[in-house]
């Protein structure tokens, strides 16, 4: 987790000011191949730096983990080190990722009322 902290500190904006934009420059910054539409549905309704962080975070804790479960896992976050910590309690309960990130991701859920 130090490691985790040390990266979130790359993080400049205040989460006063922080935005969506924001968090697509920072995201931006980490991963340079991110597709814009993958860092979009990331950032969506991001007013902390909270979704990027988790972002970056989560490979450190997963190196493997496939693109589209971390921003699934991490989209709508509102504190990057709980989502982190459950996420990596998975290897413990030997739930797979798909499990882990449905249990320790925010549930959004892409209905047309």
């Amino acid at each position: 987790m130090k490691t985790f902290f040390t990266i979130v500190s790359f993080i400049s904006c205040s989460s006063f000011a922080y935005d969506p934009y924001d968090c697509l420059s920072d995201v931006s910054k980490i991963d340079k191949t991110i597709p814009i539409g993958l860092a979009s549905e990331l950032c969506s309704g991001a007013w902390s730096e909270a979704p990027a962080s988790c972002y970056i975070g989560a490979s450190l804790i997963d190196e493997e983990i496939p693109r589209f479960l971390a921003i699934k896992l991490c989209s709508g976050s509102v504190d990057a080190e709980r989502t982190l910590k459950c996420y990596a309690k998975s290897a413990d309960t030997e739930l797979n990722r798909g499990l882990a990130v449905t249990l320790c991701g925010v549930n959004k859920r892409n209905e047309i009322l």
